[in-house]
């Protein structure tokens, strides 16, 4: 995962420095890296209740949850993706380090006109977590917090015009 306007940076960089070998790839990475635990850990922090438990109960949990024929159960958007949890998931799926260095190299680039170095990465916090969350709020796509979290979150800034706009593009609102 990594914030969007870090993904701009590396592409407009890399357009204006382009590399040059060996493939010419630059690689767009986070760092540090937000694990999924530290992802889904921030639901807390910001009034959600989302209690971090063993693996070995959640897969439990999910597998009880598929099983169950008796009808009451919630439509779920993520159970095509049960099958990724039948293994030892924690074990089986580790994400492998890119190589961004032709990224790095063309943001350092940019310094001279940016007057910034952006080349150590740009990355997903807790923080940025909070105004994903606040978006999806506003939108309809998740309920407000069950609670008062450690943290507030962010306050909107969408209009009821901006909003309205938003509906009709892409996903499942659009048209």
């Amino acid at each position: 995962m990594v914030p969007v306007n870090h993904v701009a940076r590396v592409v407009v960089s890399s357009t204006l420095n382009p590399p040059i070998a060996p493939l010419g790839v630059s690689q767009v990475t986070s760092h540090p890296r937000i694990t999924f635990q530290q992802f889904l850990g921030s639901l807390e922090s910001f009034g959600y209740n989302a209690p971090e438990v063993p693996y070995s109960q959640w897969k439990q949990n999910m597998e009880a949850y598929v099983a169950d024929r008796s009808g009451t159960k919630e439509e779920n958007a993520l159970l095509p993706l049960y099958h990724f949890v039948t293994g030892d998931l924690p074990a089986d799926t580790k994400a492998p380090e890119m190589d961004d260095r032709n990224a790095a190299k063309a943001l350092k680039e940019d310094e001279k006109w940016t007057g910034q170095d952006w080349s150590a990465g740009g990355a997903v916090t807790e923080d940025t977590v909070g105004v994903y969350i606040s978006y999806l709020i506003e939108l309809g796509f998740m309920p407000k917090p069950e609670a008062r979290g450690l943290k507030d979150l962010f306050a909107s800034k969408l209009t009821d015009a901006m909003k309205e706009t938003l509906k009709t593009v892409g996903g499942r609102r659009g048209v």
